[in-house]
């Protein structure tokens, strides 16, 4: 990434300080944790009451869990004027930036090897891959997140995390745009007798559909605010960093509406 965040943290908390960045915070993190955590709780109960465990969605639904406990925290530190705040707050940068687009991916490619090559599917309960892609996630973007945080009391480049974390954005948004878009042709090969789809297929390209809208309206934004080279030291700590928690946020709170509308189960009257 093309930022430079001042080397001296009070100098930069102070400048985040202002009340236009208390409100776009304040507004942020009321959305993400009065919006999303119910649609997250109510994920994480439809998936793992499933008649086969959803272990990626359920991972997914705990990896947004702690990203809304760290922006509750954050918010209280913000308010306080705690020192700590900018450090939490580069935590949560990493931490979205990385995980949010690899499960996703991962549940792409799940869907993919399903449709695409269903032979092999069984394979991924065999040899637990699903569990192998859910650890990934946290063993990529945890010590990632960590060492963004604290980089300056590490002595570590934060250019090198920022490449780091740039790099698996762009490459789990490729994984799903190939995914998608083999999918796509798949799914919309009818039968030789039908012109019809059959509903699960037809629920199937509305996910694929929806996951890629999801891909080009957060996290490809988020990818190019993370380029940008004529924005440096304020404006990339305290409107880019900000504004890409708050995008991979809706991403948070769109997927869970997504999975819970395909499967009929987003309000408590539906079966």
């Amino acid at each position: 990434m093309s930022y430079n965040i001042t080397d001296n943290v009070e100098h930069n908390e102070t400048h985040c300080q202002g009340q236009a960045f208390m409100v776009f915070i304040g507004l942020s993190d009321f959305f993400s944790v009065i919006v999303g955590q119910p649609l997250i709780a109510k994920l994480l109960w439809t998936a793992i009451h499933s008649k086969r465990a959803d272990v990626l969605n359920i991972n997914l639904a705990f990896y947004h869990n702690f990203q809304y406990l760290l922006t509750v925290i954050h918010y209280f530190m913000v308010i306080s004027k705690a020192r700590q705040h900018i450090q939490i707050m580069m935590f949560l940068y990493v931490y979205v930036l990385i995980g949010g687009p690899m499960m996703l991916s991962f549940i792409c490619l799940e869907r993919y090897i399903a449709v695409v090559h269903p032979t092999f599917y069984p394979l991924l309960r065999t040899y637990r891959c699903r569990e192998a892609c859910a650890l990934s996630v946290w063993l990529v973007s945890m010590p990632s997140a960590v060492l963004k945080a604290f980089s300056l009391e590490l002595k570590i480049k934060s250019h090198s995390i920022d490449s780091v974390s740039y790099s698996v954005l762009m490459a789990m948004v490729v994984v799903m745009v190939w995914s998608n878009v083999t999918m796509l042709k798949a799914l919309k090969m009818s039968g030789p007798t039908t012109d019809k789809l059959h509903p699960s297929k037809q629920r199937a390209i509305q996910t694929v559909r929806a996951i890629s809208i999801l891909m080009l309206l957060c996290y490809i934004p988020v990818g190019v605010m993370s380029k940008y080279k004529s924005i440096k030291g304020y404006g990339a700590t305290c409107i880019l960093v900000p504004l890409s928690i708050m995008l991979a946020s809706v991403a948070s709170v769109v997927h869970p509406i997504l999975y819970l509308v395909t499967r009929g189960n987003l309000f408590s009257c539906q079966r």
